[in-house]
Protein backbone atom coordinates (compact mmCIF):
# COMPACT_ATOMS: atom_id res chain seq x y z
CA UNK A 1 0.00 0.00 0.00
CA UNK A 2 1.07 3.58 -0.96
CA UNK A 3 1.66 6.02 1.62
CA UNK A 4 -1.32 7.59 3.49
CA UNK A 5 -2.37 10.69 1.68
CA UNK A 6 -3.63 11.56 5.49
CA UNK A 7 -1.83 10.96 9.07
CA UNK A 8 -3.11 8.21 10.86
CA UNK A 9 -4.75 10.59 13.47
CA UNK A 10 -6.77 12.23 11.17
CA UNK A 11 -8.24 9.18 9.77
CA UNK A 12 -8.71 7.82 12.96
CA UNK A 13 -10.77 11.40 13.92
CA UNK A 14 -12.93 11.18 10.89
CA UNK A 15 -13.89 7.02 11.42
CA UNK A 16 -14.44 7.99 14.69
CA UNK A 17 -16.50 11.09 14.15
CA UNK A 18 -20.11 11.18 15.50
CA UNK A 19 -21.57 12.87 11.89
CA UNK A 20 -20.50 10.30 9.62
CA UNK A 21 -21.73 7.35 12.01
CA UNK A 22 -25.66 8.37 10.41
CA UNK A 23 -25.00 8.61 6.79
CA UNK A 24 -22.98 5.59 7.01
CA UNK A 25 -25.80 3.57 8.04
CA UNK A 26 -27.98 5.03 5.32
CA UNK A 27 -25.72 4.20 3.12
CA UNK A 28 -25.37 0.60 4.11
CA UNK A 29 -28.74 0.04 3.64
CA UNK A 30 -28.73 1.79 -0.21
CA UNK A 31 -26.14 -0.67 -0.61
CA UNK A 32 -27.72 -3.88 0.49
CA UNK A 33 -31.15 -3.13 -1.77
CA UNK A 34 -28.89 -3.25 -4.72
CA UNK A 35 -27.06 -6.45 -4.14
CA UNK A 36 -30.50 -7.42 -3.50
CA UNK A 37 -31.77 -6.59 -6.53
CA UNK A 38 -28.89 -8.27 -8.56
CA UNK A 39 -28.65 -11.14 -10.55
CA UNK A 40 -28.52 -14.65 -8.26
CA UNK A 41 -25.66 -15.76 -10.71
CA UNK A 42 -23.22 -12.55 -9.91
CA UNK A 43 -20.12 -13.90 -8.63
CA UNK A 44 -20.30 -13.68 -4.57
CA UNK A 45 -23.61 -13.68 -4.59
CA UNK A 46 -24.68 -16.00 -1.78
CA UNK A 47 -21.91 -14.16 0.58
CA UNK A 48 -23.22 -10.31 -0.78
CA UNK A 49 -26.73 -11.22 -0.20
CA UNK A 50 -26.08 -12.89 3.28
CA UNK A 51 -24.30 -9.39 4.15
CA UNK A 52 -27.03 -7.53 2.65
CA UNK A 53 -29.74 -9.28 4.62
CA UNK A 54 -27.78 -8.82 7.95
CA UNK A 55 -27.24 -4.80 7.44
CA UNK A 56 -30.75 -4.17 5.82
CA UNK A 57 -31.36 -2.00 9.08
CA UNK A 58 -27.66 -1.86 10.14
CA UNK A 59 -27.31 -0.52 13.56
CA UNK A 60 -24.87 2.04 15.27
CA UNK A 61 -22.68 -0.45 16.52
CA UNK A 62 -22.49 -2.13 12.85
CA UNK A 63 -21.99 0.90 11.05
CA UNK A 64 -19.64 1.93 14.08
CA UNK A 65 -17.68 -1.32 13.73
CA UNK A 66 -17.36 -0.75 9.64
CA UNK A 67 -16.39 2.75 9.42
CA UNK A 68 -13.23 2.35 10.00
CA UNK A 69 -12.23 0.14 7.46
CA UNK A 70 -14.34 2.38 5.02
CA UNK A 71 -12.28 5.24 6.08
CA UNK A 72 -8.73 3.10 4.89
CA UNK A 73 -10.78 1.75 1.68
CA UNK A 74 -8.63 3.56 -1.23
CA UNK A 75 -12.23 5.30 -2.70
CA UNK A 76 -12.25 7.09 1.15
CA UNK A 77 -8.87 7.63 1.22
CA UNK A 78 -8.94 9.35 -2.02
CA UNK A 79 -11.76 11.49 -1.22
CA UNK A 80 -10.47 12.64 2.26
CA UNK A 81 -7.03 13.34 0.67
CA UNK A 82 -8.78 15.92 -1.98
CA UNK A 83 -10.86 18.01 0.34
CA UNK A 84 -7.44 19.46 2.07
CA UNK A 85 -9.03 19.36 4.95
CA UNK A 86 -7.83 17.77 8.64
CA UNK A 87 -10.84 18.66 11.04
CA UNK A 88 -12.88 15.51 10.93
CA UNK A 89 -16.18 17.35 11.10
CA UNK A 90 -15.44 19.30 8.17
CA UNK A 91 -13.63 16.47 6.58
CA UNK A 92 -16.94 14.33 7.44
CA UNK A 93 -19.06 16.90 5.55
CA UNK A 94 -17.24 17.49 2.95
CA UNK A 95 -16.89 13.96 1.57
CA UNK A 96 -19.84 13.43 -0.88
CA UNK A 97 -22.90 11.19 -0.46
CA UNK A 98 -21.52 9.27 -3.97
CA UNK A 99 -17.99 8.96 -2.72
CA UNK A 100 -19.62 7.27 0.48
CA UNK A 101 -22.13 5.04 -1.21
CA UNK A 102 -19.23 3.96 -3.56
CA UNK A 103 -16.65 3.66 -0.69
CA UNK A 104 -19.43 0.72 0.53
CA UNK A 105 -20.12 -0.50 -3.15
CA UNK A 106 -15.99 -1.29 -3.46
CA UNK A 107 -15.60 -2.41 -0.17
CA UNK A 108 -18.80 -4.91 -0.23
CA UNK A 109 -17.51 -8.38 -1.59
CA UNK A 110 -14.56 -7.67 1.19
CA UNK A 111 -16.48 -7.20 4.28
CA UNK A 112 -18.81 -10.21 2.62
CA UNK A 113 -16.27 -12.56 2.58
CA UNK A 114 -15.80 -12.78 -1.41
CA UNK A 115 -12.31 -13.57 -2.36
CA UNK A 116 -11.28 -11.41 -4.94
CA UNK A 117 -9.99 -14.64 -7.05
CA UNK A 118 -13.86 -16.02 -6.76
CA UNK A 119 -15.56 -12.15 -7.47
CA UNK A 120 -13.77 -12.53 -11.11
CA UNK A 121 -16.47 -13.72 -13.29
CA UNK A 122 -15.40 -17.00 -14.92
CA UNK A 123 -14.71 -17.12 -18.92
CA UNK A 124 -15.31 -20.21 -21.09
CA UNK A 125 -12.51 -21.70 -22.96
Amino acid sequence: MPALPLPLTVLCDLACEPSLLPRVRMAIAVIAQEVFAEDPSTAGYPLRFNLARTVLSPTEAQAASMTPGLVMSPPMLAAAAATGLTDPVALAAAITDDQLLDAIRQGWNAVSGVSPSSAVPQTAT
